[in-house]
């Protein structure tokens, strides 16, 4: 099974580049960096003349994964490429949303109905990392809500997450970022059992093994002590991460009640709100949601749903990306504008799922 996955620039020892196709990569990455140049021209152009009233009966919902406790710690490669964020841009993204007028909320309080006029934001994670827990200190002292949305297959076996585990593999034999990228998103076709199976026939089982308390997932116990916080809400993200497109509609419900199940046994209840792997949905996979009991459901397409929510539109919120290390006013700015011209083109791409 673990053998039908490969890439042709792998080899046994490191990867290969091959001569002949360096021109054309050479000029796709200068027509890459042309593109982005010119989107984000558009999109300066499109925040300078968005004059949306502050109460533009919005909801504008925000993903993040990892948290750096610093800057030097961005060094760290246990982890892949990421958004690069530390407790010091969370901080400055949640006292930018604050001052820009923004109710922070919780998924009760969205599937509880939100009142007409407001601007409201929702922080949500994925994965389960036990960095996450960086993020209390700010969520204390500003006295909001976030959402953790966690595999729980990682927790029970305190499992590294497959795409740090590779990307380590791949550093180690020489890769750069984008062969890194590539790689990683060729592998996301394939169910978590073949994923799984193959780095370790690959790799060895180590590939699997957290090397820290920044790539590792919580603990039971450590989950269990995290949920006790006021501001912590605890959603599903599938048993071990699939995505769950790739899985027939009998492993997507197992997938989801399983991590149901698991989170009621390890935060006690069952969760509202669902964040879909990869971002990745279709009817079936919402079918499977409602039915194990999910009221809530988020992608990642960079859209914000319109108030009032439908619902329909409950299961297929989109959510925007935060980037560390970036102008953080100017991020905020694009998630509330009325239009955006690189978040339709990146929905455009969504549409595809």
């Amino acid at each position: 099974m673990a053998q039908r996955i490969s890439f042709q620039f792998i080899t046994s020892k490191t990867f290969v580049v091959r001569r002949k196709y360096f021109s054309k990569h050479r000029k796709a990455d200068m027509l890459r960096q042309l593109i982005r140049q010119g989107l984000t021209t558009l999109d300066n152009c499109a925040i300078a003349v968005d004059r949306g009233p502050k109460g533009s009966n919005s909801l504008v919902n925000v993903l993040f994964h990892s948290l750096y406790e610093n800057k030097a710690q961005l060094g760290n490669r246990a982890l892949a490429a990421n958004q690069n964020v530390t407790v010091a841009d969370f901080r400055g993204f949640v006292e930018e949303m604050l001052e820009n007028h923004y109710t922070v909320v919780s998924p009760a309080q969205i599937d509880a109905g939100l009142a007409p006029g407001g601007r409201y934001l929702t922080i949500t994670f994925d994965d389960g990392y036990f960095n996450n827990a960086l993020a209390l200190d700010v969520l204390n002292e500003f006295r909001v809500p976030a959402t953790f949305f966690v595999s729980t297959d990682h927790v029970y076996q305190n499992k590294a997450f497959w795409w740090d585990g590779f990307s380590r593999e791949l550093l180690r034999s020489g890769a750069n970022p984008r062969t890194q990228k590539t790689a990683i998103q060729r592998l996301k076709v394939h169910t978590p059992e073949k994923i799984d199976a193959f780095l370790c026939q690959r790799f060895g089982t180590s590939v699997l093994q957290p090397i820290g308390d920044l790539d590792r997932p919580f603990t039971a116990p450590e989950l269990r002590q995290f949920a006790l916080n006021p501001w912590v809400h605890v959603g599903n993200h599938t048993r071990d991460h699939a995505i769950l497109t790739n899985c027939t509609p009998d492993a997507m419900a197992k997938q989801i009640e399983d991590c149901q199940a698991a989170l009621a046994d390890l935060v006690g209840y069952r969760p509202l709100a669902i964040a879909y792997p990869n971002g990745n949905c279709s009817p079936a996979v919402i079918h499977a949601a409602l039915t194990a009991g999910l009221r809530l459901g988020f992608t990642v397409a960079p859209q914000r749903p319109r108030l009032p929510l439908i619902s329909t539109a409950q299961m297929t919120m989109g959510r925007f990306v935060f980037h560390g290390g970036q102008d953080i006013r100017r991020q905020c700015r694009l998630f509330g504008a009325r239009f955006v011209p690189s978040h339709t083109l990146k929905n455009l791409l969504h549409s595809a799922y």
